[in-house]
């Protein structure tokens, strides 16, 4: 099936952006510039555009400072829900995003790869750092769910917040 491009798709409120996390401002900075990023970066103010080939500074809705690579995939939220699977007694955010194939492809590498090290992968909308969990396993098909020692209401005011991309 055909899929709208970015561009010119008005029926999606805004695109997710999937970015690997280099650094936040709660562990040692790897580089000046990075440094300088967390410095001049300011939490409360609106979250200043940057285009999806460059890296970013970002911040989450506590204020934790990110330092991300340029965007890796770009997608829409089909849908997020929070819930407890089945043989399990901890609360998680099953996200599905909508990707094309080459999108989808993209993600099963990178995820394969982060999974090794453990790195986390910041799914950002509008400039904010929405989650930046730690990538444990490959996602493949735009679905993953993210776990955490969430509260059912922190589960479902994160799945709320992704579906309203």
């Amino acid at each position: 099936a055909d899929r709208p491009q970015l561009e010119s798709s008005f029926s999606r409120v805004s695109p997710v952006a999937l970015r690997v996390v280099l650094a936040t401002d709660r562990e040692p900075p790897p580089d000046s510039q990075v440094l300088q990023q967390f410095d001049n970066l300011d939490c409360d103010a609106p979250p200043v555009p940057v285009g999806i080939n460059k890296p970013m500074a970002a911040c989450d809705d506590a204020g934790v400072k990110y330092s991300l690579e340029p965007a890796r995939i770009l997608g829409y939220v089909d849908s997020a829900s929070a819930g407890i699977p089945s043989g399990s007694a901890n609360w998680v955010v099953t996200l599905n995003l909508d990707l094309d194939d080459d999108a989808s492809r993209t993600l099963a590498d990178l995820t394969a790869d982060l999974a090794v090290s453990h790195v986390r992968l910041a799914v950002v909308l509008r400039g904010r750092v929405l989650t930046a969990p730690e990538v444990e396993a490959p996602i493949r098909g735009g679905e993953f769910q993210i776990t955490g020692n969430f509260s059912e209401e922190e589960a479902q005011a994160l799945a709320d917040r992704l579906a309203e991309g």
